[in-house]
This record gives structure tokens, C-alpha cells and sequence, in this order.
């Protein structure tokens, strides 16, 4: 969203191609003859200037017995602004052969038949001039890229023959941008290295150079561009920041931001709004929300604006004043809808994503890819099949995006349900890497190692990317198949931290802890060290209860990253649950005590959701707020007591907090929300055969165990996602983890 409220600004400020063409028209104008051609076209210009375009042409066509080249030069542009396509072939077939040698006309028609997406006649009336002037290359570049065909300016400019212009180097990087592959890189720094030094005078060639350096990347050019440029506009601002942004650069966004000397407006506050949201830390929280107090509110009727605003304060995760931002908007776009559910989306609060897609289409909005991708991202966290159908049945799938075709992937994966994801996988002719790792990634949630292993083999080792190796390691890690990791991590040339970070983890679930040792160990020795492989060691040092290492990491971290507050916290409540995994409460509690002094009270509650007869319905831990709570807890004791008969033991040393007064073991593990949700699905179907569940934690050792019983016991199948994977519990009493958890 943001991304296009930049290009509009910059697009407004860069395409003036045709202004220059009208300007010989106005030149023309101006003259003093007084005859009837000249006032004609003197009425249509004052009409067309007014956007009182349909006037235009209604007098074009009274008096088209007198007009002159001018003429169907103006209402040309006329049926241009109006998207009018029929009425403008009309007028090009009443051109004459030597009118049609007009290069204005010509430049006209051309525009036209780009601006009606007739991309095939305006190739034709360019192909047959013979001398070419940059106003016709600028026509072409223009209407390339308004078509989303950038390769085409590219190919044209390689064969200019004439002397160019800045225009036509502006449209050039503004091509080069959009497209950013290997050859556009290669075009755009060429050129940019060869200008002339009078090129460089022009503000809006700098601004367009600036654009197209940091979608390439090349941040370090850009800033020494923008430090040599004198006369900075909003323009030069706006591309440095948004550069700063694209390139998760935010900081610096934001820095940029406070030292603009000049007045900002509402592009440059979009911008700073979705820095501020990037981040969303403590210092982006509080100069958003300065900014936002400070910033004139008649901006606000700008949609774009509203939409980023929206968007920062979801990030915040101040909903009630994105809720009220929303409300006060009288005229609602699709796009303020889709900030909306992304913004809940984010912040977990999946029912009102749901509840405002219908409220969408009660307004019979058109609903456009951005909100389906949205709603799907929120399907993908709520993780229930029955709710990921609804939706994808209101999605138009004639021909999806491979966007959206990625998503559905990792939706479907996400809900356990590996054939869909795999159906729409094999239905993408030319699959891109983005496709094979969101389906490699179905494979490892859903602890099918082998099947994950298979289809990384069959990807070409040249497009394998980061992303690939981390997939197809986290799929080995979950099924416990640790000699396939290490073959397949040996032969990585370029191993990143994130890559040897799953890798510990792997090593670590295996309790494996030397080699995973040894991994930090030989980074360390030519990198900083990274508070998260020390995570991933002491989250399998707790899996397997080995308290002296996990005192060992937890002080290591304190020591290193003492500034990383979320990584301590994760460490703190690691360790105490190791503690008090084997009964030592004190321990336990005083390293809760401490974290709450330092860090307050951060650890996350227990969530689970689940979906019965079209609602979904959610629990936290020992949650006593439903109206049938009391036939829950009912259902809870008869499901106890039929484990009990099977042999089953609550396990305490799951229980990671001093029991309280009337509290037992078995209430305790009974509380936790996944087993609430688990037995309001059978008051509400005495007899199902299927139950879905989504948590937002990792599931504990006792419910793992009680669910695989309870499946076997009422002969249910259960799925359940928590925060790592997804767990099939069948019937014949296994989970598809194999207790890989």
C-alpha cells in the first residue's frame, strides 16, 4: 500500500511527456490569429484544462469541418482522460495521410493506444514513423510501463538512436526499477554512470535515480546521491525514506524524518507511519504516536494516509485507536477494509477478521487480492479447515496469482490438510522457489520429513535459496531424521546464521548438544555472537531437562545480550519451566520473580481456538467465560476418568508454577485450553469423527500424551497446531510427530 502512494507521487512528478507536446499546443495557442480553427481550439483547450473533457469533444464534433492537426490533437487527449477507446479509433480514421505525419498526432495516438491497452496499434503507428523524436521514445516508455511492461522500455531504449533526454532517462529508471532483474540492475547503473553532468542539475531525474537504486538495493549509492543533491524536494525525501523502508532499513527512515527541513505532507507521513510499524519498537512507538498528534488532520481524508495510520496502530497493538481511525471514515475503500483485517490479523483477533469481510461484502465492494491474501494470512494463523473453506470458496480462482497460489499453499498447510496444499502445488506449471519452499514447508509442519527431503532433491541446486535449506532442515529436525540434516547441511556452501541456527535446533531436539556446541563455537569465531542459537540449545535443553546446561545457556545469555529483552524472556521462562519440570519450585519461581522486576509480566497465556457449527470459539487457560462452561468442565472430568481406567497419570512435572489453594495435578493439566477446546467439541457432537484445534503456545508433554489416548479412547481424529508444528493424533493412539515435539 505504501509502496504505491510513493510511485504515485513519484509517477505525477516524473511522467510529464505529453505536457511538452502541449505546450507546443498552448505556444500555438497563444498566437494572435483569430480564426476559426484557432478559437475552436482555444474553447477545447479551455474545456479540457477545466476536465470538462466530454464538452470537449462535444464541440469537436459540431465544428470538426474547421479544425486542424491541434484539433484532433486535443481531442485525442480528450478521449485519452476519458478511457473513451471507441471514440478515439473514430477519430484516428479521419485523419489524413498527411495529418497522420503530424509527430504530435502521432505522439497523441500513441498515448492513446497505450492509455486503452492497445499495446499492438501504438507498436504499429510508432514502427511506421520515420524520424522519431524523444516525444514519441517518451510515448512508448510511458505507455510500456502504465501496461506493466518494463522488459519493453528496456528493449526499445538499447535502440534509440537519437539524442535523449532527461524525460526519457527518468522513464528509463523508472522501468529498470520496477523490473529489477539482472539486466534492468545492469541498463539503470549504466546509464545512470554515463549522464551528462547536466543531467544531474535535474531534481526529478535525481528523485527517479534515487528510487531505482534502492529497489536495487544499492542503498550506499543512493545515500551519496542524496547527499550531493542540492535542491531536495518532498520527492527526494519521500524516495530515501520509502528506500529505507523497502530495504527493512526503518531506523534510518525515521532519522531522515526528523531532520526534513521542509513542510511534510501526506506521502512522507505514510511513509514515516509505516517505518514506525516496522519496527514498532519502543523509540518507533513513541515518535509514531508524536507524529501522529502533531500531524495536520485534514490529511486524513487521504485514504492512502488512513490506510498507514491504520496500520501503525494495529502494529502497536493499539486497537481501539485504529478502531476509531476506522469508524470516523465516511467513505471506506476496499483497501481501509483490507488495513482493517490485517491489522486484527495481526493482533490474533481472527473472529473480527472474519466478521469485517462480511461487513465488506454487505457494502458490495469489490474485494481485490490484497484483503484474500489478508483474510487467507488470518485462516493461516486460525488454522481450522472448516473456516479456510469458507473463505476460499468466495475467492475467484480462475486465475490466481502466484501470490495468492502461495498462500492457499501455506494455508492449507497450515490447517493440516497436506493434500489441498499439495493440489495446488502441482497445478503451477512453472513452480518459482517461493512455491517449492512453501510446500516444503507444508511437509515439515506436518512432520512428513521424507516427503520434504524429496522435493528439495528435485529443486535445482542453483535457484535453491536460504529459505530452501531452512525448510528442508526444520523438516529433518521434526521428524527426528538428524543424519539426513547433516548431510544435507554439509553440502550448504553458504551457510547463514539463520541456517546454522536450525540446525542447532535439530541437533539440540536430538540432545545432541556437543555438536550443537561446536556449531556456535566455529561461528563464533568469526562472528558476534547470536542470542537466538543460544535460544534454540536451551529450548531443547529444556525438552530433555538437562538442567545444568540449561543454567549454563541461561547465563551465557544474561551475559551476552543483555540488551535483547525478548530473547532474555524467552531464556527465563525456559529455564524455569526446566526447574520446575523437576520439582524445583523455589528455583523456578524466583527466576519468574526476577524477570517480572526486570521485564514485566511478558509471558504469553495459553490460546486456543477452535470451530463448532460455524462459530469459532476460544479458550485460554482454566477459562471459566463460556456459558457452557460448566458442561465443559463436566466433559472434562468424564474424559479424565476414562484415562484413568486406561492406565493414564497426569504428568507434574509439566506444571510450571506453584500449585494454589484447592488446586490438584490433575485440574491444573485439565485447564489448559487445548483440552477445554478438545471437550467443548464433544458436548457440543457427542460422536465426531474429526476435531481441529489451534493454539498459540508450544502443546506440553501431558496434553500430547492425554490427546493421543482421548483420540484412541472416543475414536477422534485430532488435530492439533500449536506454535511449532502440527500434530495428527489418529485413532490407533500415535501422533504423526512420533513424540518429536
Amino acid at each position: 500500500m505504501m509502496l504505491n502512494s510513493l510511485s504515485r507521487y513519484l509517477i505525477q512528478s516524473f511522467w510529464k511527456v505529453d505536457q511538452r507536446k502541449y505546450k507546443y499546443v498552448s505556444a500555438l495557442l497563444s498566437s494572435t490569429s483569430s480564426s476559426p480553427s484557432m478559437k475552436l481550439n482555444l474553447n477545447m483547450k479551455k474545456l479540457i484544462d477545466s476536465q470538462q473533457y466530454r464538452q470537449a469533444l462535444a464541440i469537436f464534433d459540431r465544428q470538426i469541418s474547421i479544425g486542424d492537426q491541434v484539433t484532433f490533437t486535443l481531442a485525442l487527449k480528450a478521449c485519452t482522460k476519458l478511457n473513451d477507446y471507441q471514440y478515439g479509433i473514430r477519430i484516428h480514421q479521419q485523419l489524413s495521410l498527411k495529418a497522420l505525419e503530424d509527430p504530435y498526432l502521432q505522439t497523441s495516438l500513441i498515448h492513446f493506444y497505450m492509455q486503452c491497452h492497445n499495446i499492438d496499434q501504438a507498436d504499429k503507428i510508432f514502427s511506421t514513423k520515420k524520424n522519431k523524436t524523444v516525444y514519441t521514445y517518451g510515448a512508448m516508455f510511458k505507455g510500456y510501463i502504465s501496461n506493466n511492461m518494463p522488459e519493453k522500455v528496456i528493449e526499445l531504449f538499447e535502440k534509440i538512436s537519437i539524442k535523449i533526454d532527461e524525460v526519457i532517462i527518468i522513464l528509463l529508471f523508472n522501468a529498470c526499477a520496477k523490473l529489477c532483474n539482472n539486466r534492468a540492475i545492469k541498463t539503470g547503473r549504466d546509464a545512470l554512470n554515463r549522464l551528462p553532468t547536466s543531467f544531474l542539475q535535474n531534481q526529478k531525474l535525481i528523485n527517479a535515480a534515487i528510487d531505482m537504486l534502492m529497489k536495487f538495493g544499492d542503498v550506499n549509492q543512493a545515500e551519496v546521491l542524496f547527499e550531493k543533491t542540492q535542491n531536495k524536494t518532498l520527492v527526494t525525501y519521500g524516495a530515501m525514506m520509502q528506500g529505507y523502508v523497502t530495504n527493512n532499513l526503518s531506523d534510518k527512515a525515521l532519522d531522515l524524518f526528523e531532520k526534513n527541513p521542509l513542510k511534510s505532507n501526506e506521502v512522507l507521513y505514510s511513509i514515516v507511519y509505516n517505518a514506525c510499524a516496522s519496527l514498532s519498537n519502543e523509540k518507533a512507538i513513541q515518535l509514531g504516536k508524536k507524529i501522529f498528534d502533531k500531524m495536520p488532520k485534514r490529511y486524513l481524508h487521504d485514504n492512502v494516509l488512513v490506510n498507514s495510520t491504520i496500520h501503525m496502530f494495529m502494529s502497536f497493538g493499539e486497537i481501539e485507536i485504529a478502531e476509531n481511525l476506522f469508524s470516523h471514515i465516511k467513505d471506506k475503500t476496499s483497501y481501509t477494509y483490507g488495513a482493517m483485517i490485517n491489522g486484527y490479523k495481526i493482533n490474533q483477533e481472527l473472529q473480527k477478521c472474519l466478521l469485517l469481510f462480511e461487513e465488506i461484502k454487505k457494502e458490495n465492494l469489490i474485494i481485490e487480492e490484497p484483503i484474500f491474501l489478508s483474510l487467507i494470512g488470518a485462516c493461516s494463523q486460525i488454522g481450522i479447515r472448516s473456516i479456510c473453506e469458507h473463505i476460499v470458496r468466495q475467492i475467484p480462482l480462475s486465475q490466481p496469482s502466484i501470490y495468492l497460489q502461495n498462500a492457499l499453499i501455506d494455508m492449507w498447510g497450515k490447517s493440516g490438510d497436506v493434500n489441498q496444499a499439495k493440489q495446488i502445488f502441482q497445478s503451477i506449471s512453472q513452480p518459482e522457489i517461493i512455491s517449492y519452499n512453501s510446500m516444503i514447508n507444508v511437509y515439515a509442519r506436518n512432520g512428513m520429513g521424507y516427503e520434504a527431503i524429496d522435493l528439495y532433491n528435485k529443486i535445482d541446486e542453483n535457484i535453491r535459496d536460504k529459505i530452501s535449506h531452512i525448510c528442508v532442515l526444520n523438516a529433518c529436525s521434526h521428524s527426528g531424521l538428524i543424519d539426513q540434516a547433516q548431510m544435507i547441511f554439509n553440502k550448504i556452501e553458504k551457510k547463514s546464521v539463520e541456517i546454522i541456527t536450525t540446525m542447532i535446533d535439530c541437533l539440540s531436539r536430538m540432545a545432541m548438544f556437543d555438536q550443537a556446541q561446536k556449531l556456535i563455537d566455529d561461528y563464533e569465531k568469526s562472528n558476534s555472537p547470536d542470542s537466538i542459537m543460544y535460544t534454540a540449545m536451551l529450548s531443547g535443553a529444556r525438552n530433555h531437562r538437562h538442567l545444568v546446561l540449561s543454567e549454563k545457556l541461561y547465563n551465557q545469555m544474561k551475559s551476552l545480550f543483555s540488551n535483547e529483552k525478548s530473547d532474555l524472556i524467552s531464556a527465563s521462562i525456559l529455564l524455569s519451566n526446566t526447574y520446575s519440570s523437576l520439582g524445583h519450585e523455589q528455583q523456578g519461581e524466583a527466576i519468574r520473580i526476577d524477570r517480572i522486576k526486570q521485564f514485566g509480566k511478558n509471558a504469553k497465556v495459553g490460546v486456543s481456538w477452535t470451530e463448532v457449527n460455524g462459530q469459532l470459539v476460544r479458550f485460554h487457560a482454566h477459562d471459566r467465560s463460556h456459558r457452557q462452561s460448566n458442561e465443559i468442565y463436566a466433559e472434562l472430568e468424564r474424559l479424565s476418568n476414562e484415562l484413568r481406567e486406561h492406565g493414564y497419570e497426569y504428568d507434574s512435572t509439566w506444571i510450571t508454577r506453584p500449585l494454589k489453594d484447592g488446586e490438584t495435578v490433575e485440574s491444573v493439566l485439565c485447564g489448559h485450553s487445548e483440552k477445554l477446546a478438545i471437550a467443548f467439541n464433544f458436548i457440543q457432537h457427542p460422536r465426531p469423527s474429526f476435531i481441529q484445534i489451534t493454539k498459540n503456545l508450544r502443546v506440553c508433554g501431558d496434553c500430547h500424551r492425554a490427546t493421543k489416548l482421548i483420540a484412541k479412547i472416543r475414536q477422534c481424529d485430532i488435530i492439533v497446531r500449536d506454535a511449532n508444528r502440527i500434530h495428527h493424533f489418529h485413532t490407533n493412539g500415535q501422533c504423526s510427530c512420533q513424540d518429536h515435539f
